[in-house]
């Protein structure tokens, strides 16, 4: 009797399994998020932006290969192709899209509002959604995201510590990355306003940087470049030209990327982009948990960063102008 109890209750219980297994099945789907990320193109700054995400995400309960599902996308440049996977991403089974960068941003949008989807829409690295058109008043559509607006008077003051004579300034940019456009008009603004000689070079590829460049030796005091696209993924042809030699004196390099003062940028004043990510991973989270996106305003992250290279400093014969390390400026660092 005992066998026969026992053979039948293995019997009710493998039976109740294969009834329940639909509704546990529908229960684990229930629980995974998927997310899109579309990136327009590959360089430090952004891939930081999507790895700080995605550890984030984790931190937050949401880990790939468990219960998050990404389906990253990178346009390598070309905006036909970030075009196409705005689309592609649209019609795929989203909890979330993620757009890096300006142009990314604005290509998901422009789908998604053509489209009769409403899926969430968080951008990341994204200097001005106003003048991209990216805020939610003025898209119609649900959209946040973390920006990084640049310190410019911060980087100009930083400019001028490192040369008090500083008398002329060379800008190098897109003029089709919206970003781009609206961050020079405002540095121009705050150039001109000290007095400070301004001469633009613009590039369309990254085939044309140096030729940009070579126009500039000799004719500017320093080169500022925004969190443009084209150029940063041309940054090694940038500090190639710019770094001094024998036949140069070369030119000392701006930005607003802490990541590439390593690389041979003399000096930024900027986000850290892990940082940045992991801000726009902390938004996700949020939505994924149920919050909802109307409730959660653009904003930028904590606080700026100041980076200076100090061997390229001395280089430049710039080393008796280098500001201090001090314990009540905690985001100044130099790179030994």
């Amino acid at each position: 009797m005992q066998r026969k109890s026992l053979i039948a209750s293995l019997g009710l219980g493998f039976a109740l399994t294969l009834l329940c297994a639909p509704f546990l099945s529908a229960a684990s789907e229930k629980t995974s998020k998927a997310i899109g990320i579309s990136q327009v193109v590959e360089h430090p700054a952004l891939d930081a932006v999507r790895m700080g995400l995605l550890t984030s995400l984790k931190e937050q309960g949401f880990e790939v290969g468990k219960n998050l599902t990404v389906d990253y996308e990178n346009a390598q440049g070309n905006l036909v192709t970030a075009t196409q996977i705005a689309s592609k991403l649209l019609s795929a089974p989203l909890d979330t899209i993620v757009a890096i960068s300006t142009p990314s941003a604005q290509t998901v949008l422009y789908a998604a509002t053509r489209s009769n989807k409403k899926v969430p829409i968080v951008f990341a690295a994204v200097s001005d959604p106003v003048s991209a058109k990216l805020e939610p008043a003025e898209s119609h559509y649900p959209i946040t995201g973390v920006t990084d607006s640049p310190d410019l008077k911060a980087l100009l003051e930083v400019m001028q510590h490192l040369l008090p004579n500083l008398k002329s300034v060379g800008l190098m940019f897109n003029p089709s990355e919206s970003n781009s456009v609206s961050t020079i008009t405002q540095f121009k603004a705050l150039l001109k306003a000290r007095g400070i000689i301004v001469r633009e070079v613009t590039v369309t590829s990254t085939a044309n940087v140096a030729q940009a460049m070579q126009s500039l030796i000799g004719k500017v005091d320093v080169l500022y470049f925004p969190q443009d696209n084209t150029v940063v993924s041309a940054i090694n042809t940038v500090v190639s030209i710019a770094t001094p030699s024998a036949a140069h004196p070369g030119i000392p390099l701006f930005c607003n990327d802490p990541l590439l003062v390593k690389q041979g940028v003399l000096a930024a004043v900027g986000y850290d982009y892990t940082e940045v990510g992991k801000e726009a991973g902390r938004v996700v989270a949020k939505l994924l948990k149920g919050e909802t996106i109307k409730d959660i305003p653009i904003h930028n992250p904590p606080h700026t960063t100041t980076v200076i290279n100090k061997p390229l400093a001395e280089k430049f014969g710039l080393s008796e102008n280098l500001p201090l390390l001090t314990s009540d400026n905690p985001y100044l660092k130099m790179i030994p």
